[in-house]
């Protein structure tokens, strides 16, 4: 069943910014721990010419399986995660009678751009 999306009001989606940026500080912890894990694996695995053991494949899809679930959290909210590195989130709104997106970007204090339905964040515009 797909989930209906979230409409926010600009107040509302602001409320969310605290957060939203305690979720993002996790996920960027958890693909850390998964990235540094990886790279273990990919050099042992060149330096030794074999496939890693199960173990450690377990390891690596507990960490996948940790990032999905931050993921999740942030979908949960309603909004849109565009760029979990770069922590660009959207929230669909409507502005008058057009649907827009209101952008924001981890590390601002608040909501002050929008966007189209087919926009990006290169096209975001001060609302």
């Amino acid at each position: 069943m797909t989930q209906k999306p979230k409409i926010f009001a600009l107040e509302e989606a602001n409320a969310l910014l605290p957060e939203l940026e305690g979720l993002l500080a996790e996920l960027d912890e958890k693909q850390e721990t998964f990235r540094r894990l990886q790279d273990r694996l990919f050099f042992e695995e060149l330096l030794e010419d074999a496939s890693p053991p199960d173990e450690e494949i377990r390891e690596m899809e507990t960490r996948l399986t940790e990032l999905e679930k931050e993921i999740q959290k942030i979908r949960e909210l309603g909004c849109l995660l565009r760029h979990a590195e770069k922590g660009l989130v959207d929230f669909l709104s409507k502005r008058g009678e057009e649907w827009v997106y209101f952008c924001w970007r981890r590390g601002e204090k608040q909501i002050e751009f929008y966007h189209t339905l087919r926009g990006g964040f290169f096209e975001r515009q001060k609302l």
